[in-house]
């Protein structure tokens, strides 16, 4: 399904935007979070489509590199239904299939982007069977090469419950996000995420809630201190503790709107 070219973040970026703002704090928090364990590499994780996660996955990569001038790699792990090309102005192809396959080496699939410190490798575009696509110990092998080229890496991988690809992944990462909608993400979900993660519980650093505004007390809105947006209601995100969610679902109150204020997939 093709995506609208406004939803180039690269072009239409506001760094005084609200969203803007809470992925700043969002990577504040991981900084002092993981400043004693080395931390560099970060998977993006959902239970389900249409939570933004690969919306939130690319303005951390793009805040990273522009706001805090870090070398930073971003990587679309969904081979199945890629987003971060469109997201960020760049060719699906050749990309992580095409080096996970060895049709072209690292290099050449590491691309660059208007930002001289964010590069990224876009899903490529698999050929055969939709299953055989990813290679794990091919994956590792990436992750440990770009380790040394980058100061930060953030994988966009595919949500969780529907296939098997981010729980074979997370084991070679550092660390993993989860992102849930406000209003969209059903209670069943989360819970049946919560039973498969359970064995890289650890690595869980928090979960982001994309645009949770509906329970925040009126002088929380940026409004009520004269900040306004140009769009409206855009991503607004809260990082959690895993330990503080429990991921039962408890606290995840669901519905919003993204980034153009269109409900999107991820």
């Amino acid at each position: 399904m093709p995506h609208p070219a406004s939803r180039n973040l690269l072009e239409h970026l506001d760094i005084n935007a609200p969203h803007v703002t809470e992925v700043r704090r969002l990577l504040q928090t991981l900084a002092r979070q993981d400043a004693t364990h080395a931390r560099k590499v970060y998977m993006m994780a959902s239970a389900g489509r249409s939570e933004g996660k690969s919306t939130v996955c690319a303005l951390l990569a793009i805040i990273s590199a522009q706001i805090f001038h870090r070398r930073t790699l971003v990587i679309d792990g969904d081979m199945r239904r890629p987003t971060l090309h469109y997201l960020l102005g760049l060719p699906q192809r050749p990309g992580l299939y095409d080096v996970l396959h060895g049709i072209q080496p690292l290099d050449v699939v590491i691309r660059p982007t208007s930002l001289l410190t964010l590069s990224a490798i876009t899903s490529g575009h698999p050929a055969g069977s939709i299953g055989e696509a990813y290679d794990d110990e091919a994956f590792a092998a990436l992750l440990e090469e770009a380790r040394s080229k980058f100061d930060i890496i953030f994988v966009d991988a595919a949500p969780v419950v529907p296939v098997v690809e981010p729980m074979m992944m997370a084991e070679h990462v550092d660390s993993v996000l989860i992102v849930a909608m406000v209003g969209r993400t059903p209670l069943m979900m989360v819970r049946r995420m919560r039973q498969i993660i359970d064995p890289i519980l650890p690595k869980v650093s928090g979960v982001v809630l994309n645009n949770a505004v509906e329970g925040l007390p009126y002088y929380y809105d940026y409004r009520y201190y004269g900040y306004e947006s140009p769009t409206p209601r855009q991503i607004r995100t809260t990082a959690r503790s895993a330990r503080s969610t429990g991921f039962s679902g408890g606290g995840l109150s669901i519905r919003e709107r993204g980034l153009d204020g269109r409900t999107k997939q991820d």
